[in-house]
């Protein structure tokens, strides 16, 4: 396969199954309408800007306030991974798994696993690059994969993940998250709804990779490197920050999956903003974020205004000025809609 050139990641931290492509590019209301209109988010790309300000600032306040928590969920589900004694594939999914995935290889292969770290691609509602999926199993046993992302929101990758690996002789491969508010991963460092860093930032954090794509004709899932950006690049150092926690943490037990979701309740302590339209509401902090980076929010709801992990979010909010409501019930910390 072709490469994507100008990329920072580095081969010994992850093989990227990514074609390179020239995507349809477009603005972010023109993005909007054509997604009003059906057309699928996953055949569109929105040129990357400059982090702003906030952004920059709750990345690093991020960093500073949760990293020895983040080191401790690394380093727990690191040892889940290595306890087995068996080799162990991470397939991370670009972008928000990619930081995960390649802390986890670090972490497993200095405990001596015979691990190796994949980006597959997945796009909600398109499905699984299941191309890339079998490349990785012409040299990997299936009994090794293990889907990897950051956080989740109301699950809609891992029941993409089922529905595209339905008969397929990955059916039944774990998803592997640090923050599933959702509660719908197999493996979650918590069931918490949490901020990770990298949720504050797009590309900088990922190696400058843009969101995965397709093109019209071509079945391998697509991105592009944002080298305009090149300057502003966090990856090395969030890994290095990130695999440094992990390494001086104690492993702990991984969050139990809890009995019920806070979907439902979510969607209906949402639904008077949304139009009683469920696919406008992106519930967690982590998604919350992404809608304002790529989305056009019509408002915001938020557990407890006085919450850090929330700060940026009002910050967001009152550039925009996208309305803000206090819901002390809201199952998650925080919940966007989009317009």
């Amino acid at each position: 396969m072709p490469v994507i050139e100008g990329h920072t990641w580095r081969p010994e931290d992850v093989t990227l199954h990514l074609a390179p492509a020239r995507p349809r590019l477009v603005g972010r209301a023109e993005k909007e309408a054509l997604i009003a209109s059906g057309t699928s988010y996953g055949f569109l790309l929105e040129r990357e800007s400059e982090p702003s300000d906030v952004q920059e600032q709750a990345y690093a306040d991020s960093l500073a306030r949760s990293g020895e928590r983040l080191g401790i969920q690394l380093a727990s589900l690191a040892a889940h991974l290595a306890a087995s004694g068996q080799p162990v594939t991470l397939l991370s999914l670009p972008r928000g798994g990619l930081p995960v995935g390649a802390v986890l290889l670090r972490l497993l292969r200095r405990a001596g696993t015979d691990t190796e770290h994949h980006a597959i691609s997945v796009i909600r509602g398109v499905g699984l690059d299941l191309g890339a999926l079998d490349t990785v199993l012409a040299s990997r046993l299936v009994a090794s994969l293990v889907f990897v992302d950051g956080w989740t929101g109301k699950g809609s990758v891992r029941a993409t993940l089922r529905s595209s690996l339905s008969g397929h002789p990955a059916q039944g491969t774990p998803l592997l998250v640090l923050s599933d508010p959702a509660n719908v991963a197999e493996l979650a460092a918590t069931r918490e709804d949490q901020l990770l860093p990298h949720a504050a930032l797009n590309a900088t954090v990922s190696g400058l990779l843009s969101r995965t794509f397709l093109v019209p004709g071509q079945t391998a899932h697509a991105a592009l490197a944002w080298t305009h950006l090149a300057h502003l690049d966090r990856t090395p150092a969030y890994l290095d920050a990130l695999e440094a926690a992990a390494l001086a943490a104690r492993p702990g037990p991984l969050a139990p999956r809890l009995s019920f979701g806070p979907l439902p309740e979510a969607l209906r302590l949402a639904a008077p903003y949304s139009g009683h339209d469920p696919h406008k509401i992106k519930p967690s902090v982590g998604e919350a974020t992404r809608v304002f980076l790529r989305r056009i929010p019509s408002a915001l709801l938020v557990r407890d205004a006085s919450d850090p992990e929330v700060a940026h979010l009002l910050a967001l909010a009152a550039g925009e000025h996208v309305p803000v409501h206090v819901v002390p019930a809201l199952p998650y910390r925080a919940l966007a809609v989009a317009r």
